[in-house]
């Protein structure tokens, strides 16, 4: 579903008024192009849509962020049960890194 950050306009209105239609989405305008009531089609500016082109997708968002929790699971060799359990392998972890044991 689009979010309703676009200025409606209906088709017929879009192909009649081209014209203006381009001059508004040139000053940065964004529309929404309705048919029947429904969105069907958003006009946009070339920089808007290389911008949104360019930006992260929303699943190598999503890989960013579930990364570091693999590599702690790998690293604890099993599933995290607890902030507890988290917190003392990392306690572990820096004892053994400054020479404790």
């Amino acid at each position: 579903m689009i979010e309703n950050t676009g200025t409606p306009i209906s088709a017929t209105e879009a192909r009649v008024h081209f014209g203006e239609v381009l001059q508004r989405v040139a000053q940065g305008e964004t529309l929404v192009v309705e048919r029947g009531g429904r969105a069907v089609a958003v006009i946009l500016s070339v920089e808007e849509y290389e911008r949104l082109r360019k930006a992260p997708k929303q699943q190598e968002i999503l890989d960013a962020l579930w990364r570091p929790g693999q590599e702690i699971r790998s690293h604890l060799q099993g599933p995290i049960s607890s902030r507890e359990e988290v917190i003392r392998a990392m306690r572990e972890e820096r004892t053994l890194e400054l020479g404790g044991s």
